[in-house]
């Protein structure tokens, strides 16, 4: 690993408040490269509440005096992903703002403003992910997933099936952005029933189930999402699923740990994931080594966030890795930047650029110093760099934690990242030219 610093400037203004855009699934840049969208708050020491408003707005990445240009509020957003706060534009050119919000009855919606703040449209469901056309959007159960996960979720929202393990009527839905309808994709009850060959049926049975993470593939066919829930020993289970935007057969792609992914292409997924064998199934008798290292885990938990949660512990002994998970059924899976990128990360690949795809962005979370590190990864010379490592409060970590979540603009020259480096948060832009273009200027061999 090369370390290459690159520089960093804060482009929200230091005026006291709290800025971060949120997920690193979405791109804060408009089409034109000059507004970058945020949220804006004035506390960031607790959980929203449902009657917490966030402000939403954009600023000038390049602004010597940064300044926020607000354009609405919303109440329906979280510390990890925000509001799902978004660029959306249609087939005319307009460009204007997507956002989450809820309305004095309390139900969630998502809405379309344009740079002054008049709503242009209202679609009567949250979204999560919305197609490359804008036309079709995806979404979840939020009273579910501020149940059973609840830093993602929204405060107020009820499960509307809080008995039930796996729900028929829940799971993963589209929604036309035009219309408003909403059509049940994939449901709980059919994902706990879909096993790998040879596994039991069904995965967690009695066991309360969410989804969570839907991503789609660059073109806008197929979709990724984890299902996921807490076996009766207390691990996490993560299982990776694909599924065509239209519905269909539900593909299982992996199971065991999962954290995070990216599409790299149609076809293929890159993940921070293991199987981790060491802790056993959770639905099969374990071996007295795999009950050891159950209760080790447990145990030495609280030891492991004290350390700063050092991940080169998870790749060593549970094998944990970044790797690349095709899209396909019975196909190879294969290791990426192993014994490099040995630290779980909120992973991305650049659209744009001169080339598509060549560069990987992610991060890591608080090392002992309390530093939070930034990667690039260069898919062609197979090489990787360290462009940064930031200070950040022992006090916002947890569910209150303020990762990265890295992201790359429409060129692959600039990073946008979330930080509380100076104890506030704020977003920040990484020039990465540097290194992207000193690179892309190296003839192939």
């Amino acid at each position: 690993m090369i370390e290459r610093e690159c520089s960093i400037r804060r482009v929200t203004p230091d005026d006291g408040l709290h800025y971060w855009f949120g997920y690193y699934d979405k791109c804060p840049w408009d089409s034109s490269g000059t507004k970058l969208l945020v949220h804006r708050t004035n506390f960031v020491d607790r959980f929203p509440e449902a009657s917490d408003p966030a402000e939403i707005g954009w600023v000038d990445p390049t602004a010597r005096k940064p300044k926020f240009h607000k354009v609405g509020t919303t109440r329906a957003w979280n510390w990890q992903q925000g509001a799902h706060l978004r660029w959306w534009k249609d087939v005319d050119g307009f460009e204007g703002v997507m956002v989450n919000d809820r309305d004095s009855k309390g139900n969630l919606y998502t809405k379309i403003l344009d740079l002054e703040g008049d709503e242009v449209h209202r679609i009567p469901h949250p979204l999560v992910a919305v197609t490359p056309d804008g036309r079709t959007g995806l979404t979840l159960s939020f009273g579910r997933l501020t149940r059973l996960k609840r830093e993602y979720g929204l405060p107020g929202v009820a499960d509307p099936n809080p008995k039930a393990a796996s729900p028929k009527d829940d799971g993963v839905f589209s929604v036309d952005v035009g219309t408003g309808e909403r059509k049940l994709l994939i449901d709980m009850f059919r994902l706990d029933r879909t096993v790998a060959p040879g596994e039991p049926s069904p995965a967690a049975g009695d066991l309360h189930q969410h989804v969570n993470h839907i991503m789609l593939n660059p073109s806008g066919t197929r979709f990724c999402f984890m299902h996921r829930f807490a076996r009766a020993d207390g691990i996490q289970q993560s299982r990776l699923f694909t599924l065509p935007l239209e519905g269909g057969e539900p593909r299982l792609l992996f199971e065991g740990l999962c954290s995070h992914y990216d599409w790299k292409s149609d076809k293929q997924i890159l993940a921070w994931a293991g199987k981790r064998t060491l802790l056993g199934t959770g639905t099969q008798s374990k071996s007295p080594v795999q009950h050891a290292m159950t209760l080790a885990r447990k145990t030495l938990k609280p030891i492991y966030y004290a350390l700063g949660k050092p991940r080169i512990l998870m790749n060593k002994i549970m094998k944990d890795s970044y790797l690349l998970i095709p899209d396909a059924e019975d196909a190879p899976i294969l290791s990426f930047a192993r014994g490099e990128l040995i630290t779980d990360g909120h992973c991305t690949f650049n659209r744009g650029g001169r080339e598509p795809g060549r560069w990987v962005l992610t991060d890591g979370y608080p090392d002992m110093k309390n530093r939070q590190p930034l990667f690039l990864w260069d898919c062609r010379e197979d090489q990787g760099y360290e462009i940064g490592r930031y200070p950040t409060p022992k006090e916002l970590d947890g569910e209150l934690r303020v990762d990265l979540h890295p992201r790359f603009n429409a060129d692959a020259t600039k990073v946008c990242i979330d930080s509380a480096m100076t104890g506030k948060r704020g977003v920040y832009v990484v020039d990465v030219t540097g290194v992207t273009a000193a690179r892309a200027e190296r003839p192939e061999t």
